[in-house]
């Protein structure tokens, strides 16, 4: 192999290398959810539940829900149960966040309330 060579071939590979990393890293090559479930699910018995916007691999919007006894079902976007579980769901983790936030408030205030109190001294005149 020529000298010159060389640093052609490492050229090329650090091109390939470098266009690789940029490449989008896809959710799946196809949609999630085949079919959808018509059952009501109750608000209390979900674990989680996820939203996925439509997508180059997939056209449609998809919502999986994973129960506390870890079923999982693809619910229909469009029904009218589902929007209120959606919006029930995103209430019950918005409330989460926000006790969160306030249990850490209410610790740093019971820390400061209970620093060590000097006894006041008379004042002698």
């Amino acid at each position: 192999m020529k000298k010159s060579s060389i640093p052609f071939l490492l050229g090329i590979i650090f091109l390939v290398l470098f266009g690789v990393q940029g490449a989008p890293i896809m959710r799946n090559d196809r949609c999630s959810c085949i079919s959808t479930s018509q059952g009501k699910i109750h608000p209390k018995s979900l674990k989680d539940l996820k939203q996925f916007a439509p997508s180059p691999s997939c056209e449609k919007t998809e919502i999986i829900a994973t129960m506390k006894n870890g079923d999982k079902a693809c619910l229909n976007p469009d029904s009218a149960d589902v929007e209120k579980l959606v919006k029930a769901w995103e209430k019950k983790v918005s409330q989460k966040k926000k006790q969160k936030k306030g249990g850490k408030q209410k610790i740093n205030t019971f820390l400061k309330a209970k620093k060590p109190q000097r006894p006041r001294q008379k004042k002698t005149t």
